[in-house]
């Protein structure tokens, strides 16, 4: 009789490989009609595949599961250009903090498409939960994650390892230098946002601190949408000025402002290229 431990070390079918090796290019396919096209299309994604629709939904439940899956995979790759491009400034987490802000910035500007997808459509976001612990700590998510067979289980999860990229470096700075002072705009006194972080650290987190971390990412995510949206003057988006400013404003928000010179020159690094 085989036991369940067994089970979950028995390697995959045949059967298995061929349908986990069709998935992932029905996946590339709608990825590159993205890309492409700007929208994804079951019916032609099933036509680039040399598939009848009906064959599809073998493999897919519905747009809406074939566009997270999709959502997923781009999260896990813009993660690799997050680590790969923080790299060189190993032991400094202060550095690479701010090189992958720039990293991510610049990615989102190439991958118009794919940002959107991941970071500006209600799809996507219907999957992923705000948690700041989890972000910061690189804990487990402390609300219940949805399991594999769930659909947007992958990209919730994805989600998850690309918020702890920016967490645990912004919890390894704070370890360093110290949590920062109070910013001039206060938490708001309903949130408690540091009770959470306090309970899984087993340490004082101060709010001020949770909430330097969500001001920051604020100003990254909002600016980096309106370069990527076209929203901002075409020039000061091929300059990066604003976004060179807003690096200077997370960095105070952290607590950072004595390094504000070699961390632009970071950026300036990481911008060019």
């Amino acid at each position: 009789m085989t036991t369940q431990g067994e089970q979950a070390t028995e390697k995959p079918t045949r059967r298995d490989q061929q349908r986990l090796a069709t998935l992932d290019e029905i996946v590339r396919t709608a990825r590159s009609q993205l890309v492409e096209t700007h929208e994804i299309s079951l019916r032609a994604v099933a036509n680039g595949m040399g598939m009848t629709a009906p064959a599809l939904y073998r493999y897919v439940s519905s747009l809406e599961d074939l566009t997270l899956r999709v959502a997923a995979r781009v999260y896990d790759d813009l993660l690799e250009t997050l680590e790969a491009t923080a790299a060189p400034y190993a032991g400094d987490p202060a550095a690479q903090l701010v090189a992958g802000a720039a990293a991510f910035r610049q990615w989102s500007l190439a991958h118009r498409e794919e940002f959107g997808l991941t970071f500006a459509n209600p799809i996507t976001s219907m999957v992923k939960t705000a948690d700041l612990p989890a972000d910061l700590h690189g804990e487990p998510p402390s609300t219940p994650q949805p399991s594999p067979a769930v659909l947007g289980a992958d990209c919730a999860a994805a989600a998850h390892r690309f918020g702890s990229f920016f967490g645990g470096l912004v919890m390894e700075v704070w370890e360093r230098e110290g949590y920062p002072e109070a910013g001039t705009v206060p938490p708001p006194d309903e949130a408690d946002l540091g009770d959470a972080l306090t309970e899984k650290t087993g340490q004082e987190v101060p709010d001020e601190a949770s909430w330097a971390f969500m001001r920051s990412w604020a100003r990254l995510y909002g600016t980096t949408a309106l370069e990527v949206f076209g929203h901002i003057d075409a020039q000061v988006v091929a300059n990066g000025a604003l976004f060179r400013d807003t690096m200077t404003d997370c960095g105070e928000l952290l607590g950072l402002q004595s390094r504000r010179d070699d961390l632009q020159k970071v950026v300036a690094e990481v911008l060019a290229g």
